[in-house]
């Protein structure tokens, strides 16, 4: 029995999270809104997040899969988050058979993504549930359209814009220094977590998110500093 008081939340204590995740079958905006908030805050998550992740598979295996999905995102931010009071590699470990489950779940969703928005979040959490790759919280960059991050070589704040094709990169704030453009990766010589978010691409027919895929995965220059590189080794 899961003892909620002795345990955090983004707020103090979790006490709250026990009647929230009762109420876990609902669709309630409230609800959810609220356990996004305690559970998993801007990324961040908390010792409570853990212990809710047995429940939140639960709900996730029960929802039908082209209906509600709040659960299993959740479940799966909390999974990929790095910044947490415990260790990924210990998260993943102690919790492997729920996030078995919860991969059974994600891919089972992914089918049945209403538009390519949908689709992206539904391919995130099935990275997330896979492995602890930087794609299982960046993914969504696609969704919005946009992905920001530092440059190794100079450390300027960059923004790649995913919008246009090619793929443009320019300065965070300072339109002085210009744009580059994106050379998109091969997509014969992806590996591991980024092949993987392609083949869901092309095996459920999303050729845009396919192409952007490419583009976000690329090779990027810096416009301040001209330092070339792929958009992962920036972000590892």
């Amino acid at each position: 029995m899961t003892k909620w008081r002795s345990l955090r939340d983004a707020y103090g204590t979790a006490g709250p999270v026990e009647a929230l995740l009762e109420r876990g079958d609902t669709e309630d905006r409230a609800v959810w809104d609220e356990l996004w908030s305690r559970l998993c805050h801007q990324g961040t998550v908390y010792s409570a997040s853990y212990s809710a992740l047995p429940r939140l598979a639960e709900l996730a295996a029960r929802q039908d899969p082209s209906g509600f999905v709040e659960p299993l995102f959740l479940a799966a931010c909390i999974v990929a988050s790095t910044d947490g009071p415990e260790e990924s590699v210990a998260v993943r470990a102690r919790y492997a058979e729920t996030i078995r489950a919860l991969h059974e779940v994600a891919e089972g969703l992914v089918p049945f993504a209403v538009d390519d928005t949908d689709f992206i979040y539904r391919a995130q959490a099935v990275l997330a549930t896979e492995s602890d790759s930087m794609w299982a919280t960046r993914l969504e960059a696609l969704a919005n359209q946009e992905l920001g991050f530092a440059c190794p070589g100079c450390d300027e704040q960059l923004v790649m814009g995913l919008e246009t094709s090619p793929a443009l990169v320019k300065h965070f704030d300072d339109a002085s220094v210009g744009v580059t453009t994106v050379a998109p990766s091969d997509p014969g010589r992806l590996t591991g977590s980024e092949a993987r978010a392609y083949e869901l691409t092309t095996t459920h027919r999303r050729p845009q998110v396919a192409k952007q895929l490419l583009a976000l995965f690329g090779i990027f220059e810096c416009p301040a500093c001209h330092f070339t590189g792929r958009t992962s080794a920036a972000l590892s």
